[in-house]
């Protein structure tokens, strides 16, 4: 069966999501409130409607009972965010993958329906940041919240050594996943008694603890806290005069 792909929203993620999405399927809905922008990428979606994503009859009749995947990215508004998400897994929406600001409206996210949350801003520095504390570390990327892949400089103290000698997997918790020269952008399988060179880059698999404290970079995660976020979120709503019906965008 065809999955079906509801993309609430068109900020500046969920284009890049219909943009890269439309390459692979034509079974997308896309809905924003903003005629223009609707206009404007009407012709990567199946379907394109203009309305107000608060309004939960519109969405019931837009979007299919337990469609496959919907993405939410309404902006930092968070309480449109909560109401959709929401009103999404009220829906039966299988995968409910929601932009977010900050792992605090993350959470919150989270508590009412969400199955995913993307933080762009939040992903672009985590992978910046590591390189700009290490002169060792090319570049490095989060694959689950407990692996890391890293592209790594050899230290000057493992130069010349082989990969046996240098016993990265028992002496620092990393593996050496492949080898490549600075000068060039191609991996290469290695054998284990290559000898390690100055220019070498090293793909590096480990925990993010192990692979900063192999590379010298020194980061503290901040610890999640909710504190008064949820405050006014779930109050009263304002009167709405009724349903506002959807446009259709042909």
């Amino acid at each position: 069966m065809v999955r079906q792909y509801a993309i609430v929203g068109l900020g500046s993620f969920g284009v890049r999501v219909l943009e890269k999405l439309s390459e692979a399927t034509d079974q997308i809905i896309i809905i924003d409130k903003n005629k223009e922008i609707v206009e404007k990428y009407k012709d990567l979606a199946a379907k394109s409607y203009i309305t107000d994503a608060l309004s939960r009859q519109a969405l019931s009749r837009i979007i299919p009972e337990s469609i496959d995947v919907a993405i939410v990215d309404v902006g930092d508004n968070i309480e449109v965010a909560v109401v959709v998400t929401n009103a999404l897994k009220k829906l039966g929406a299988r995968q409910i993958i929601v932009r977010a600001d900050t792992q605090e409206r993350g959470e919150i996210l989270e508590m009412v329906g969400a199955t995913r949350i993307v933080y762009p801003a939040l992903e672009a520095a985590t992978k910046i940041v590591p390189m700009l504390v290490s002169s060792s570390l090319f570049s490095f990327m989060a694959i689950s919240p407990s692996l890391v892949l890293a592209e790594v400089g050899v230290p000057e103290r493992y130069i010349g050594m082989t990969l046996i000698e240098a016993n990265f997997r028992q002496s620092k918790g990393i593996n050496v996943v492949a080898i490549r020269k600075q000068v060039g952008d191609e991996y290469e399988y290695f054998d284990p008694k290559y000898r390690l060179a100055a220019d070498d880059v090293m793909l590096c698999a480990g925990t993010e603890r192990d692979v900063t404290a192999f590379t010298g970079a020194r980061i503290t995660a901040r610890k999640n806290v909710i504190g008064e976020m949820l405050k006014g979120i779930f109050g009263r709503p304002k009167p709405r005069t009724g349903a506002e019906e959807p446009t259709v965008v042909d």
